[in-house]
């Protein structure tokens, strides 16, 4: 009888237990979230950095001054609050319910923004500074600055903030100020902040005589481009260090035709610069040959996803869903997908599996979730692994990382958490890089992990762009056609007197490491393309000739053979009138002429946005389109923002 009750419970009781045991995960982790605002006139804060004492989970305020800490375990935490601007706010034993959201109100007092004048006056005669040694060190100092402030305008301070300025005792004084400026509204579009660029500098001319060889390796990116184009449609100039003019150039479809049966096909045309009557204006353009859809190679993708705090700003991760919804859909049963992510930590969400398991792969995608810290070290190092375990020679092998770029945990610069992961990218495993987010974003380190990780990098603002990047450009993205790929360009000084490459400058590869195996280049996609501008002082535009030759060099797929093409810069006499140019040249060059005048070239001095804008007028006439309308329309927005077409 006891053995037929025990019979009876027994699966009561595992049924009890196992609902016992699954109350935590069904309960799951709290969250913690809420607005930071001033005290007095409640506008928004955003770059508060929010951080748990004790750990290294933090998150940074948005635009609104919105915080969101995600997954944490149920207890109490102290929050600290802090800002260069503001005083320091704990709030302790902030409770965190198992499946709830907790919700907080913060409000930060501005460092001595409060005072007024009269409290100004009283302090500095308490610190012995007089108003008239504050007025005449202030003179001074900022006339010191001047040059300093034109040349790192990133390390000037906000404009509502106090310069700090210390007597011979070395006590710190606030100077006086007529009037105090408002703080910035962020309640419509605040301009971006804590966004790292990284300036490469301007290429200048080169003496023929001197260098004949310009070397390079290609580019396809335009993730400068679709920056500064969010920067523009949100009512800013794009900061010039944030420019790249290769990538405004190959942002661009100009219609070169497919090569018919070879790897590559190189097309040359040139024509009068008409913004300067001394050079003229070279184009060199590569097309890839394309590939379809069904005769790619298989693809084994390892997704890794930074579900750190900052990616909840701005519907950053919503984003991200959808543009992995769009890859993951226009894969097959021959592909493999896996996932990794990281916040505070690193791991494993998905192991490797069929592209056909769509349902299985969504649902992981749907249960991304934001928060914590950032540690893309550890999230870049697990993905490789992933990509090692499901390696297979022969198929397109992809680290597919999507980010904001920050990184505040572990290993943060590109070169650094690059250095553990080179062999996987000698064995053929590519890192393309996805950015994501405005405000709290890194370009400098998404653009330098997909170069060094012989991928592809791309910005994506928006679900268009998504599309594009994932859909209309899947095969190019993903189906590598050529590795390491160089270009050099060799010119016959009795015809070319200088030349200056515009755009290139950190594809720069020196002249004698063209033909060594070893040197790294750029990676073309199938039906990629890439265009290069020069401008050229001729010796005389009368000469007829070959100004020079192009050769281009590359490995296979397989990276097991090498080919080099060389082709003369075939060139149909003296150079022509660039209004009677064809319109795919004159889009190109008022394409980097644009990226030119927004970096604030020396070279860009005598051209303004007014001339470029009737430029792409005419084009839109010519070759009416989506490309040529955005075009003009940027135009005449950096324009207008910056004080009218009636300066520039």
């Amino acid at each position: 009888m006891k053995k037929m009750i025990l019979t009876s419970l027994l699966p009561v009781g595992i049924f009890i237990f196992l609902i016992f045991l699954s109350m935590p995960v069904l309960a799951g982790n709290g969250t913690i979230s809420g607005q930071i605002v001033q005290v007095g006139n409640n506008r928004s804060i955003p770059a508060v950095s929010v951080t748990i004492e004790g750990t290294n989970i933090g998150t940074i305020s948005d635009f609104y001054g919105h915080f969101f800490l995600a997954d944490l375990r149920p207890g109490k935490y102290n929050l600290i609050f802090s800002h260069k601007d503001y005083q320091t706010e704990k709030r302790v034993d902030v409770e965190v319910v198992a499946g709830q959201e907790t919700t907080l109100s913060v409000s930060l007092t501005p460092l001595e923004i409060g005072l007024n004048e009269k409290d100004i006056k009283n302090k500095l005669k308490n610190q012995g500074l007089s108003e008239g040694t504050v007025r005449e060190e202030k003179a001074g100092v900022a006339k010191q600055r001047t040059p300093a402030a034109q040349e790192e305008p990133s390390t000037l301070k906000d404009s509502y903030t106090f310069d700090n300025y210390k007597n011979d005792n070395g006590i710190i004084a606030r100077p006086h100020i007529d009037k105090i400026p408002p703080l910035p509204d962020y309640e419509f579009t605040p301009q971006p902040y804590d966004m790292f660029f990284r300036d490469y500098g301007t290429n200048g001319f080169v003496q023929t005589e001197d260098d004949r060889l310009s070397t390079f390796a290609v580019d396809v990116d335009d993730a400068s481009y679709v920056l500064a184009r969010r920067y523009l449609q949100e009512g800013y100039l794009p900061p010039t260090e944030a420019i790249r003019v290769e990538e405004f150039i190959n942002h661009f479809d100009y219609g070169y035709k497919n090569p018919d049966g070879k790897k590559f096909r190189v097309f040359t045309e040139w024509a009068a610069s008409p913004f300067s009557p001394r050079t003229t204006l070279l184009k060199i353009g590569i097309k890839g040959s394309e590939i379809f859809k069904k005769e790619r190679r298989p693809l084994n993708l390892t997704l890794v996803v930074d579900v750190s705090g900052s990616m909840g700003y701005d519907n950053r991760m919503d984003l991200v869903r959808e543009s992995l919804r769009l890859l993951v859909n226009q894969l097959d049963s021959r592909d493999m997908v896996g996932m990794v992510v990281y916040g505070s930590t690193a791991r494993e969400v998905l192991e490797p599996v069929s592209a056909a398991r769509r349902q299985l792969i969504f649902r992981a995608i749907e249960r991304l979730s934001p928060g914590g810290s950032t540690y893309a070290e550890a999230g870049i190092r697990l993905g490789y692994k992933m990509a090692d375990r499901q390696y297979v020679d022969g198929h397109n092998n992809c680290v597919i990382l999507l980010s904001d770029g920050v990184a505040n945990v572990g290993r943060t610069s590109p070169e650094d958490i690059m250095k553990r992961v080179k062999e996987y990218t000698k064995k053929g495993i590519t890192l393309s890089a996805f950015g994501f987010g405005m405000g709290n974003y890194n370009d400098y380190l998404m653009e330098q992990l997909a170069q060094q990780g012989n991928g592809k990098y791309a910005y994506v603002n928006d679900r268009d762009e998504a599309r594009i990047v994932f859909v209309k450009d899947f095969v190019g993205n993903f189906q590598i056609l050529a590795r390491d790929v160089k270009i050099q360009v060799t010119f016959d000084h009795r015809l070319v007197v200088a030349y200056r490459l515009l755009g290139y400058e950190n594809r720069e590869v020196p002249d004698h490491r063209f033909s060594d195996n070893r040197q790294d280049g750029g990676e073309i996609g199938a039906g990629h393309q890439v265009t290069a501008i020069y401008e050229l002082v001729l010796a005389d535009k009368r000469t007829r000739g070959i100004p020079g030759t192009i050769a281009i060099r590359w490995k296979d797929p397989d990276q097991t053979e090498v080919t080099e093409l060389t082709r003369d810069i075939e060139l149909s006499g003296k150079p022509q009138n660039f209004n009677q140019s064809r319109p795919e040249f004159r889009l190109a060059v008022t394409a980097a002429e644009f990226a030119e005048l927004l970096k604030g070239s020396i070279y860009s001095e005598e051209v303004t946005f007014r001339n470029l804008y009737r430029l792409v007028q005419r084009l839109e006439e010519e070759m009416p389109g989506e490309q040529t309308r955005e075009l003009a329309e940027l135009i005449k927005l950096a324009g207008n923002l910056n004080e009218g077409f009636s300066r520039r």
